[in-house]
């Protein structure tokens, strides 16, 4: 926290004010109730003295509210001990001298104090000697003082940590998601390269939805979230890419259940388990294989499946690669504890079932 903030901070202040004014006001109020209860046998008795009650406990208040927050809040925060311990001396000695004069002055100069109470501070203000005393000042404000800028340390250490936590998740995103991005760029327009090099009359409508799919990249998924409907249309276009590149005979799905106009999601958090089936499920050569995809949300959790076919080449061998590894990173990151991933294997082909909840 900076100097300039000491004296106020908005979290804080009327818990630390409340705090002060307890110290001030309640604790003299019960200890005067007490004392009418147990020694004078009248509980009514405390409420005579509430002008002289009412003043020095309003002194105290803003003698308390210097000393916290403009020494010990400080120094606490800063780890002074030194500071501390020179600032409780002082203010023991100085709100001595702050009670025999400016005190008392108040309380001779107040119609709503008794003419008992008056003689009394008249009498201790013209008194030569001050005595100091410390032992009942430590205990019932200094002490409790202190503690309280200890505790509103912690919290705000608490507070500060949890910020920093937090832009350092920002920053992982962030980072894992600007890897993704030139690796999506690079499967696609080898795609369309591919494309070229046969000449097909396909290349053009490919780069079309490739420009489709940047302006995505570019103007969205660089949000915190997206609208679920949003996501799924862009990954309809990188479905439908597909197809172009691919031959008929292959076989491609994708299907889109139950989703909700109002639903969001990360962006691009789905993207790499589909690029994966599409290049680790189709075969080049036989121009054989399969990929679906299921996109379905209820009430409870959104769930994507994507099964598709094994080339013979990679039986046998799990599929990996770049955007499977963040991917991963970023669940655990956004939906710790709230996801499932269920991958199922055989010879032939190959399933991952994406499971977020959603409540």
């Amino acid at each position: 926290m900076k100097a300039n903030k000491y004296w106020v901070d908005r979290k804080y202040f009327w818990i630390e004010l409340g705090f002060i004014f307890f110290l001030s006001f309640m604790i003299t109020l019960i200890s005067d109730l007490e004392y009418s209860t147990y020694v004078q046998h009248d509980m009514s008795r405390f409420s005579e003295d509430y002008g002289y009650r009412l003043i020095t406990e309003s002194l105290n208040l803003f003698c308390y509210g210097v000393l916290y927050w403009g020494f010990l809040k400080r120094y606490v925060f800063k780890r002074k001990l030194i500071g501390v311990m020179l600032s409780c001396v002082g203010f023991v000695i100085l709100n001595h001298i702050f009670d025999k004069y400016v005190t008392n002055w108040a309380l001779i100069h107040s119609d709503i104090v008794s003419g008992e109470f008056r003689k009394r501070a008249l009498k201790d203000m013209l008194e030569p000697k001050i005595l100091f005393t410390f032992n009942y000042m430590l205990i019932s404000a200094i002490f409790p003082l202190i503690g309280l800028a200890f505790l509103v340390r912690s919290l705000t250490q608490d507070r500060d940590m949890k910020a920093l936590k937090e832009q350092q998740l920002i920053s992982e995103l962030n980072y894992l998601k600007a890897q993704l991005h030139p690796h999506f760029f690079f499967n696609t327009i080898n795609n369309i390269y591919a494309l070229a090099l046969k000449q097909s009359a396909d290349t053009a409508p490919m780069v079309a939805r490739l420009g489709e799919m940047m302006r995505y990249i570019l103007y969205e998924a660089d949000q915190k979230t997206v609208l679920l409907s949003n996501e799924i249309d862009f990954l309809s276009s990188y479905v439908t890419a597909e197809k172009i590149r691919h031959q008929e005979q292959i076989n491609i799905s994708f299907d889109a259940q139950g989703i909700k106009a109002d639903a969001r999601i990360e962006p691009l958090l789905l993207l790499p388990f589909i690029e994966n089936a599409f290049k680790h499920g189709l075969e080049e050569e036989t121009k054989s294989g399969f990929v679906h995809i299921v996109i379905c949300e209820t009430d409870e959790d959104l769930t994507l499946q994507v099964s598709n076919s094994k080339p013979e080449l990679l039986r046998g061998k799990a599929p990996a690669g770049i955007g499977i590894n963040n991917v991963l990173k970023r669940l655990e990151l956004l939906y710790p504890d709230k996801y499932k991933l269920n991958v199922n294997e055989d010879v032939e082909s190959y399933e991952v079932t994406l499971i977020i909840t959603t409540v």
